[in-house]
């Protein structure tokens, strides 16, 4: 298994004015082709943080990002954000119609806007084709997100970053999000996904990630850290049945 994505001594402390947000301190942390990792957490510990600094978002303090070996500081950014896809909690629509919003990000992407087959990602992602007219704004939020996800795949990219990608779906859109994840794993896409949903860290992720009050406080496969935690933090994660 190769490093697609990987942190090494990642540390963003927040300045004062943001309200003493926790950041980061030192993360270490890889994700591999064909790997789900999931980071899980209490509220407010420093995951939305690393998500950001591992799309380039947000340059660390110290310590360095890495894409297929090469730091981020070595790369364009255009490139980064081409390869490294970020799905964020509260989806953010571009202006137009569904079928816009996939076409454009393709072709920032650099791929052909005219050949992106819309109803094919439409389709992964549990949605109808006649959706494809409709004015992305309006949908629901839950609708939403899942053309957030259908854009990102569209452009192409080595590796997901998802940031509670099933916070605002029921349970049907759940599954069929799930579903395409694994099947994208299986594929070789590396993964990154942040989720409260411990069910979902047990069913999906290859290895988990705990992260509290912005430190590494736990890490290992998934069946391992879930069953048999060795963090008085991570137990508590566990009885509480979200993160």
């Amino acid at each position: 298994m190769a490093v697609l994505l990987e942190a090494r001594g990642v540390t963003f402390r927040h300045p004062r004015q943001e309200g003493g947000e926790t950041g980061v301190e030192g993360v270490d942390l890889a994700v591999g082709t064909g790997e789900v990792v999931a980071v899980v957490g209490p509220s407010g510990g420093g995951k939305t943080t690393l998500v950001r600094l591992l799309a380039g978002l947000t340059r660390p303090d110290a310590g360095e990002v890495y894409l297929a070996g090469a730091p981020y500081g070595s790369l364009d950014l255009r490139e980064v954000r081409r390869r490294v896809g970020l799905l964020f909690q509260v989806p953010h629509m571009l202006l137009g119609s569904v079928a816009d919003n996939i076409t454009a990000a393709a072709g920032l992407a650099g791929e052909d806007p005219v050949a992106v087959e819309v109803d094919h990602w439409l389709a992964a992602v549990g949605l109808d084709a006649a959706l494809a007219g409709r004015a992305a704004e309006r949908l629901s939020v839950g609708q939403q997100q899942r053309v957030a996800l259908a854009r990102l795949l569209a452009m192409a990219p080595s590796c997901l970053l998802l940031d509670e990608p099933t916070a605002a779906l029921d349970p049907a859109s759940t599954g069929v999000v799930e579903a395409l994840l694994a099947r994208l794993r299986d594929g070789g896409m590396g993964i990154l996904l942040v989720t409260h949903e411990i069910p979902l860290a047990r069913r999906l992720a290859d290895r988990v990630v705990v992260l509290v009050d912005g430190r590494v406080v736990e890490e290992g496969r998934a069946a391992a850290v879930l069953t048999r935690p060795n963090h008085p933090a991570t137990q508590t994660l566990l009885e509480e049945g979200t993160a």
